[in-house]
């Protein structure tokens, strides 16, 4: 049920770039919430398709979008600008990206819950779509975690991934806080910063948030150094958790490792002539061989996996290759 004279303003930001053949879903789960006290900023990031036009459609059918056209700057650039031009009166923030969709009452139940609880962030569940398959991805029941158990609970916890977009924040918590610019995975980057401030998170069961994957996306691209930003930032979060969170180290460990899994996966799959760094992969993950296979971390699945990397990188492309072909849905974690 829609409700109006709702007290705490929303701050929804949507980066926008090259995405007309999915902008209207997006924009119309926005401006359709049952929660209606919502600023909705529009940053089109230079777009060569009529996705600014789209934009400008939404603004002149609602006064509550408001919206930038820049040039082209990356994901990072246009979640700045949106958070440099949001209400300074307002109380929440959120983000979408602008090929996904959400629930009708997504922020309704996150500013509810965000209420009662008195947290600084709620992170609910979200559902992973490609073409027709669906995965939901959620926790079983709501976790709250509270004081100096936050950052090191929450950096622990397999159900609070870096992703923005599926949480609700308090304004406060982005005040002298940005996206790097021209950095892949700038929601990892961020995560200290924002996670460090806040004294309550809440993580809810409900599944609100629909992200969609898509061919385009960076695993199908043909690979670039670029995408080696997740392993560097995963090198930075290894050495800020051994001196701060040293109870998260084997935590921080295990997503290094996945982390070059993933890059290893991205080169092999793309075919990129990129000997040296696989060598230099495989070896960084020989290393670690024994931690991970005496840590409970990894299943039995991924630790023989890890060791196939290893010892067998033939027949660990070729099942690569096989696995990919074989399967509808596969993000490659």
């Amino acid at each position: 049920m829609i409700k109006d004279n709702q007290p705490h303003l929303i701050s929804v930001i949507v980066p926008v770039y090259n995405v007309e053949k999915y902008l209207r879903q997006c924009l119309d789960s926005i401006i359709n919430q049952t929660y209606r006290n919502l600023e909705i900023i529009l940053v089109d990031d230079g777009s060569t398709d009529s996705s600014g036009i789209i934009c400008d459609e939404y603004a002149q059918i609602d006064a509550r979008i408001k919206v930038i056209h820049k040039e082209n700057g990356g994901l990072s650039s246009a979640r700045n600008a949106g958070l440099d031009v949001c209400t300074s009166g307002g109380d929440f923030i959120a983000f979408v990206d602008s090929d996904d969709w959400l629930e009708p009452d997504m922020y309704e139940t996150l500013h509810d819950k965000m209420i009662k609880y008195k947290a600084d962030i709620v992170n609910c569940g979200y559902y992973r779509e490609y073409k027709k398959y669906r995965e939901k991805c959620a926790i079983g029941q709501d976790s709250v975690y509270m004081g100096a158990d936050v950052v090191e609970k929450s950096y622990s916890s397999p159900y609070v991934c870096y992703a923005v977009w599926f949480k609700l924040y308090r304004k406060a918590l982005f005040d002298e806080v940005r996206f790097p610019v021209g950095k892949n995975y700038e929601d990892m980057a961020i995560f200290f910063s924002v996670f460090e401030k806040a004294e309550k998170v809440l993580i809810i069961s409900e599944c609100l948030y629909h992200y969609r994957q898509r061919k385009s996306g960076i695993m199908a691209e043909k690979f670039n150094e670029k995408q080696l930003d997740i392993i560097y930032i995963c090198r930075e979060h290894l050495n800020y958790v051994g001196k701060k969170y040293p109870k998260s180290l084997d935590v921080a460990k295990k997503k290094k490792i996945s982390s070059e899994k993933y890059i290893l996966n991205a080169i092999l799959i793309s075919g990129s002539n990129n000997s040296h760094l696989v060598t230099e992969l495989r070896c960084e993950i020989r290393i670690k061989l024994k931690f991970i296979l005496c840590t409970d971390l990894f299943g039995l699945y991924e630790k023989i996996i890890l060791l196939l990397v290893t010892s067998n990188l033939w027949l660990y492309r070729k099942l690569l290759m096989m696995k990919r072909k074989s399967v509808k849905f596969d993000f490659f974690e």
